[in-house]
């Protein structure tokens, strides 16, 4: 079955989405992004700089943001609107992202869209990350 408006329900949960930021994962991001500030890439840096108070590099935000759109990318395709706000991801951890559907909008034929509520916790279950995604479905 497709996913449609008509037959998403409010409390919809979407399958978890594990993402483990070792540091060689850190370095591929930071290349494809062009964001090669130490902080990120330089483990002996990070150390003595303590950045964040941790002696670690750590992800970079649109990272974990990604792990969290991924959600909904994942299981839907492509979004359209997303928005949150992150904590960074040291090197090591492991995130476990959830969504879950908070609101069915009832806008009428080829307008109707789902909000969805997207988290991020860290392997001690604290909450990491937190944004909603709009996401237009058909009718």
């Amino acid at each position: 079955m497709s996913i449609t408006f008509k037959n998403v329900e409010t409390g919809f949960k979407f399958p978890p989405v594990v993402q483990s930021y070792v540091q060689s994962a850190i370095d591929h991001y930071a290349l494809a992004s062009l964001d090669m500030n130490p902080v990120h890439t330089n483990e002996e840096w990070a150390a003595r700089a303590k950045v964040f108070g941790i002696p670690e590099t750590v992800g970079h935000g649109m990272m974990t943001m990604s792990t969290l759109a991924s959600v909904v990318t994942r299981a839907w395709g492509v979004i359209g609107k997303d928005g949150g706000s992150i904590r960074f991801v040291k090197v090591g951890e492991t995130v476990t992202a959830t969504g879950t559907v908070k609101r069915k909008h009832h806008h009428g034929p080829g307008k109707n869209w789902v909000q969805i509520a997207v988290e991020a916790k860290d392997s001690t279950g604290d909450l990491i990350g937190l944004a909603e995604v709009g996401y237009n479905l058909p009718d």
